[in-house]
């Protein structure tokens, strides 16, 4: 990985004497056209660069970023915000734990016995084993966060282990078991339907068949323990011609399962089948509702641990195989006895991984975040590495040792969104503070690195005098005027003060002066705001004496190093006071809009990336002293 080393990006200019058209774009590395009117390399698609001198990486929509807009974060970014990009080959090195051209997708467990899937695939899913429900699912994450469909025997977030027997807790009571109903018409029809429960298939059932007939069927799906059939009127057989309602009751298998799923081969005739359940009605005779079951579905029926390496159930004292309806039998699901001592339970957080209940709505509270291992002896997750949290329920920063390489903050979603800007200033937006809002999910759970020490001004400019890269490993080269731009002109605000005493201050991009005197001259309020990493230099002049005056004093800012069209200075007025009556002002105006280009280089020189064997300083004026010196070849 990228962030074991130090990384710094060194502008390296060419010489500015002498130059002519030629000499700035060349042959633009054969890998674009030189506009010989601007100077400009015309890039062609996949490289980019002053002199296309670099291979373009992908983009995906990023893992962690700051929100554009309350609730709305996930732009695209070059390596999907989770890689860094290699100039030289166009490929992105991906963070461990994902993967894809772009770092798009989250990399699947080892699936041991089971396949890969994406959210968007497991939504249209439904095998009532893993995914209950089958919908649509299309949020950020459809088709990057990803994994495992487990086979039938087996679970956990890596299909690794083996699932033990499931069974009612035998000693609660006042519970029902479940009611299904299989409603079917059948006139002049002849063929078969067949019924399904996890993926297993009952044998051909025939529309004359018996009670006892549909019973058997049933009892010979391998999930199942035992269920019984009662026929609704005064007809012997599952389907008529007026209709007829075949009751199933779940007597041996407790918990509320998923309606079994039929399958017409019916042919001739007219025909109409289905499945009632969770308090639906079936279609004919008048029956009464089906019964949503509320016995206990529970592993090692709550009264064992499960050996995950086995499938095999631990009894507590006093507990053994069950016939699934409280009595003793030969499933070894410690349903029978009458002692009892409960597992650990591990901590719960929401689901990085599992099938949508509706539509877009997903990742439900599971065990270990259905990321990590549950030790039902200590109650303690074991997280799979990338992940941390009680519940696995947090996506780490990236760096085992030094965290963001030791030059950013961890953040959440939720909290990177409070550093959100626009051209410097904040946005004021805000991530998942809306309890419950499905497209949110990750807002407490994706953690990224928020590399500004001082701002955030988009992501054309990046962090002013700081770190970037997802894992805050690179230093981003100074941004400036293009020396050969012509017409362009500085922005320039006004700053009108009425006021007679005290001070004020002025803010640009989250950054204030220290207090200017009202009897301060242009030269003092130059200083003060020269003295802001946000400005670094700039011109004041005021055709009076102070900068402010009983009448009001009018002075003008231009910004001679920070260029583009830039947002207003503010003001603070509080500290002022005005004699004779009326209250104190500062009003800023733009009076011209900047117009320069603010670029990497200027684009004029090559922004190369050096190895280096240890952190450099983070100092402004080392880097300004690196630039100041190139600028003098």
């Amino acid at each position: 990985m990228v962030s074991t080393i130090w990384v710094l990006r060194v502008w390296t200019a060419v010489q500015l004497l002498g130059v002519v058209a030629g000499d700035m774009c060349d042959t633009c590395n054969g890998n674009g056209v030189c506009d010989i009117v601007t100077r400009i390399c015309q890039c062609k698609a996949g490289y980019r660069g002053n002199r296309c001198e670099f291979k373009s990486c992908p983009s995906g929509a990023a893992w962690a970023d700051f929100a554009v807009a309350t609730d709305t974060a996930h732009s695209p970014a070059v390596c999907s915000n989770m890689g860094i990009c290699d100039d030289v080959t166009g490929t992105c090195i991906c963070q461990a734990g994902f993967e894809g051209p772009a770092c798009e997708v989250m990399s699947c467990p080892t699936c041991v016995y089971g396949r890969c899937v994406t959210m968007r695939e497991a939504a249209a899913t439904q095998d009532d084993y893993n995914f209950f429900t089958a919908t649509t699912y299309s949020l950020w994450d459809a088709d990057k966060v990803r994994g495992c469909q487990c086979d039938y025997g087996f679970e956990g977030y890596d299909c690794s282990l083996r699932k033990c027997p499931v069974g009612d807790d035998p000693l609660t009571t006042g519970q029902v078991p479940q009611v299904q109903q299989l409603s079917c018409k059948c006139t002049g029809c002849t063929g078969s339907f067949v019924l399904s429960f996890q993926g297993f298939y009952t044998v051909n059932i025939a529309p004359t068949a018996t009670a006892s007939t549909l019973a058997a069927a049933i009892n010979n799906l391998v999930p199942l323990h035992g269920v019984t059939v009662t026929l609704s009127g005064a007809g012997s057989t599952v389907c008529d011609t007026d209709g007829a309602v075949s009751s199933i009751t779940f007597t041996h298998d407790g918990g509320n399962w998923p309606a079994l799923q039929v399958t017409s081969l019916f042919t001739g005739g007219t025909s109409d089948i289905s499945v009632q359940s969770g308090g639906a009605t079936g279609l004919f005779d008048g029956v009464p509702a089906t019964v949503v079951g509320t016995t206990e579905s529970a592993v090692c029926s709550n009264r064992g641990r499960c050996d995950s390496g086995t499938g095999l159930c631990q009894c507590s004292p006093g507990f053994s195989s069950s016939n699934g309806a409280g009595s003793a039998g030969t499933i070894p699901n410690c349903g029978f006895g009458t002692t009892t001592i409960c597992p650990s339970a591990c901590p719960t957080g929401a689901a990085w991984f599992d099938g949508a209940t509706a539509t877009n709505t997903a990742h439900a509270v599971a065990t270990c975040s259905n990321k990590g291992m549950c030790n039902t002896a200590t109650g303690i997750c074991t997280c799979p590495s990338g992940y941390a949290g009680a519940a696995c329920e947090l996506l780490a920063c990236p760096g085992a040792v030094n965290v963001c390489s030791g030059r950013g903050r961890c953040k959440t979603m939720q909290q990177l969104a409070n550093s959100a800007a626009s051209n410097g200033n904040l946005l004021g937006v805000t991530y998942g503070n809306t309890p419950n809002l499905v497209a949110t999910w990750d807002y407490n759970k994706i953690q990224g690195c928020d590399c500004g020490e001082h701002y955030y001004m988009g992501p054309s400019i990046g962090q002013l005098d700081d770190f970037v890269a997802y894992d805050c490993s690179a230093r981003s080269c100074p941004f400036g005027a293009d020396p050969y731009e012509t017409g362009k002109v500085d922005e320039q605000h006004t700053v009108t003060c009425t006021a007679d005493g005290g001070s004020f201050t002025l803010t640009f991009r989250q950054f204030t002066t220290a207090a200017i005197l009202s009897t301060a001259t242009a030269a003092a309020v130059q200083a003060a705001l020269e003295a802001l990493p946000t400005v670094y230099s700039a011109l004041v002049t005021s055709a009076s004496s102070t900068v402010c005056s009983s009448s009001g004093a009018v002075s003008t800012v231009q910004f001679t190093s920070t260029q583009g069209p830039l947002p207003l200075l503010s003001s603070t007025v509080a500290s002022l006071t005005l004699t004779g009556g009326g209250s104190p002002t500062v009003t800023v105006a733009r009076t011209v809009p900047g117009t320069k280009a603010n670029v990497e280089c200027s684009r004029r020189g090559i922004c190369k990336i050096q190895v280096l064997p240890k952190p450099m300083s983070r100092s402004r004026q080392g880097r300004v002293c690196m630039l100041r010196r190139i600028l003098q070849l």
